[in-house]
């Protein structure tokens, strides 16, 4: 019988095959393993010199060097010893996309710092928790859950485009000669768009033409600056607590000066509808794009802030602006010199406010412009205030590169500690430039000491930008929540002061141009219970502030959405505020057998002032509302400890505190008139109208 054809033994050749492949199949395999391993190596060697670098570019240097090297042993190669490795944990912020109904024809991308995408992270941060874990008190999940839904309407709204499709109008010029000189007074030192000598001719131009209105640049410059000069008049910061308040007859004397102001910028939205109109390479087209980006900063939504802020530093990279000393070497005055050096500047800062409202990237480097704090006249204050601005933007332009940038690296704890101090030093360089005199804090309303505060608030701000990001570790999770409180409180000093200081005309873009990191921290602080009661009334006089600021603005505009959101915060830390007295309520004993409580007499002149404060909160005293958190009394700037801390008045009176009113008591002077209400809008035009009756109908016949 023949063997089964299945059974056949292989022959010597196919022995041979196989004994081939699996030869192969192993090379392959060890081949494939050195690769990897030579790749791990080259990793770790790679690793190695990131970490040596970052050490030996930090200030400590040398110091640090020796130190990481006696205390580390850093493998070769060749050196197979199993070593740990601290592996990078903090990792650059993420932003948001914030899609619109028809996702394919609205998708937007907000970066960490800006409020739509801080909105997101506080929606599901902060407010989910409360509204998952918070059955055992139905009015507090219901306030969050109500919070959540209010978050999302918020996020839903698509900006509103209406288009007239008609040129902007050229302003009566009897209004713009009445408001040259406040607005030169009053609102341009803080941001020179223009010096007031070209200004004046550009009247004259406007007035000499036979169709003005062709003239787009200069009508668009000239509906801005009557329209930032009435502006301020809308505002009505808290009147000083020495003097009667305003009657409301004389409160309603404005409302003309309320109706002009709808009708200038409604003119400034037709412009915006035409702004590529103004793209030809003239300074006179730079200036009129910057003005309208103020007017959008403070009035409209931040998309068209962002906008015109493209086509205006498009239209200044055309004219060469920033190389301002080159050109005036070719110009034989020094006034346009000036003017060119100070829009520069402008343009520089507001990049660095697009870049952390919005999220995109700076569009203006730090290498293409030129900062010279040596070229500002020693009499030129407004000009040497905008420098030191500039500088600060460089800082932040640094800070964004390397933390909140695309390709930010991943950093370990000792990485983030470097870089923390880094840019503390950077901080402490910059004051030291300042050419303000910070010890000389004896008069606080004088100008010297309006620009120390706004330095003070720009550093704080600053500060929380590199330190937010990096909630988790242990050098920044302190000092978050007092750089936030720091903020607030300089933003409420401000606000308080703005009649004396000068800055009614300005603190709306002053809150707009800074990421509200100090609202969502104070504000996660309070709903993770770990606040203090200061910190409640902190939000809560925050949140009056700005509903003070935005109640004329668009619904859509900056200032208006952040009120809407601190507002909303605020119902909910009131809803957890009230579980908690509650709580307090069930668990506490029957009044007969608790202590005595401490009255005022025996507290205030016995006890220093933390322990008045610990008594008032224990005994749920009413002196609890005096002992306000907006005074400056409780926080600390490098440099500025003279300013924001005026010495205690609880040591001699009845008062638990200095309180906000007590302050401006101190402070002096009148809150109680605007910069710009001594003069009359009725009586305008002098000789030029002959009535009061004309004087209206001019103005219904130009906005109509």
């Amino acid at each position: 019988m023949q063997p089964n054809s299945s059974s056949v033994s292989p022959s010597p050749i196919q022995h041979e095959s196989i004994s081939i492949d699996l030869t192969d199949n192993r090379s392959h395999t060890i081949v494939g393993l050195s690769k990897r391993l030579e790749g791990l190596e080259a990793a770790l060697a790679e690793t190695q010199n990131t970490v040596k670098q970052l050490v030996s570019e930090s200030p400590t240097g040398t110091g640090a060097t020796a130190k990481l090297q006696s205390s580390h042993i850093w493998p070769t190669p060749e050196d197979n010893t199993p070593v740990a490795y601290e592996a990078p944990v903090f990792k650059r912020p993420s932003g948001h996309f914030l899609r619109g109904h028809d996702a394919e024809v609205s998708e937007r991308y907000y970066g960490p710092a800006s409020l739509e995408s801080l909105l997101y992270d506080m929606r599901d941060l902060i407010l989910e928790p409360l509204a998952d874990s918070s059955s055992e008190n139905p009015a507090l999940k219901e306030s969050a859950l109500l919070a959540q839904h209010k978050f999302d309407l918020l996020l839903s709204q698509e900006e509103q485009t209406p288009r007239s499709g008609a040129l902007p109008t050229t302003p009566p010029i009897s209004i713009l000669k009445a408001m040259i000189e406040p607005y030169f007074a009053e609102i341009n030192p803080h941001f020179p768009i223009w010096s007031k000598e070209s200004f004046t001719r550009h009247v004259a131009a406007l007035q000499e033409a036979e169709h003005p209105g062709q003239d787009l640049a200069r009508v668009v410059c000239s509906n801005n600056l009557i329209l930032m000069a009435l502006a301020a008049n809308s505002l009505h910061p808290p009147p000083h607590p020495n003097k009667p308040r305003q009657s409301k007859a004389h409160r309603n004397t404005s409302t003309i000066d309320l109706d002009l102001t709808k009708g200038f910028l409604s003119n400034a939205k037709r412009a915006i509808e035409h702004a590529e109109l103004l793209i030809s390479p003239r300074l006179v087209n730079v200036q009129a794009l910057l003005s309208l980006c103020v007017v959008a900063q403070e009035h409209m939504s931040i998309s068209a802030f962002a906008r015109l802020f493209n086509l205006a530093s498009l239209c200044a990279k055309s004219i060469g602006l920033h190389d301002w000393e080159s050109s005036a070497r070719r110009r034989s005055g020094d006034e346009e010199t000036r003017e060119r050096q100070c829009v520069s500047y402008c343009l520089y800062v507001l990049d660095k406010e697009v870049c952390w409202a919005v999220g995109a990237s700076p569009s203006i480097p730090m290498s293409d412009v030129n900062i010279n704090l040596a070229s500002s006249l020693p009499h030129d204050r407004s000009t040497s205030d905008l420098a030191m601005k500039a500088r600060l933007a460089e800082i932040q332009e640094e800070i964004h590169k390397e933390i909140y940038a695309l390709r930010a690296p991943a950093r370990s704890e000792g990485q983030v500690r470097l870089l923390i101090l880094k840019f503390n030093q950077k901080l402490q360089h910059w004051l030291a430039e300042s050419s303000t005199d910070v010890e000389d804090t004896d008069n606080s309303t004088t100008p010297g000491s309006a620009s120390k505060i706004e330095q003070s608030l720009g550093f704080a701000c600053t500060q929380l930008l590199y330190l937010w990001p990096f909630g988790e570790h242990p050098d920044a999770a302190c000092q978050r929540i007092e750089v936030a409180r720091r903020c607030m409180r300089l933003l409420l000093y401000l606000w308080r002061s703005a009649v004396e200081l000068g800055y009614q005309g300005v603190f709306p873009r002053i809150v707009a141009s800074h990421p509200p990191l100090y609202l969502y921290e104070i504000s996660a602080h309070l709903l993770a219970e770990e606040g203090q009661e200061s910190d409640a009334e902190l939000l809560q006089s925050f949140t009056e502030m700005l509903q003070s600021i935005t109640d004329l603005r668009e619904e859509d505009s900056y200032n208006r959405r952040l009120c809407e959101v601190s507002g909303i915060l605020t119902d909910v830390i009131t809803a957890l505020r009230t579980q908690r007295k509650r709580r307090k309520t069930q668990h506490s004993p029957p009044l007969s057998l608790t202590a005595p409580m401490h009255t005022r007499r025996t507290s205030t002149y016995n006890s220093p002032p933390s322990d008045i404060h610990a008594t008032n909160i224990e005994t749920n005293s009413p002196l609890r509302a005096q002992e306000n958190s907006q005074g400056t009394s409780n926080f600390s700037v490098t440099g500025f400890e003279p300013l924001l801390s005026p010495a205690d008045s609880r040591a001699g009176g009845g008062s638990s505190g200095c309180s906000d009113d007590e302050l401006a008591t101190i402070m002096g002077g009148n809150l109680e008139k605007g910069p710009f209400e001594s003069f009359d809008l009725l009586a305008y035009a002098g000789p030029q109208v002959s009535s009061r009756g004309e004087s209206l109908a001019e103005k219904e016949m130009w906005w109509d």
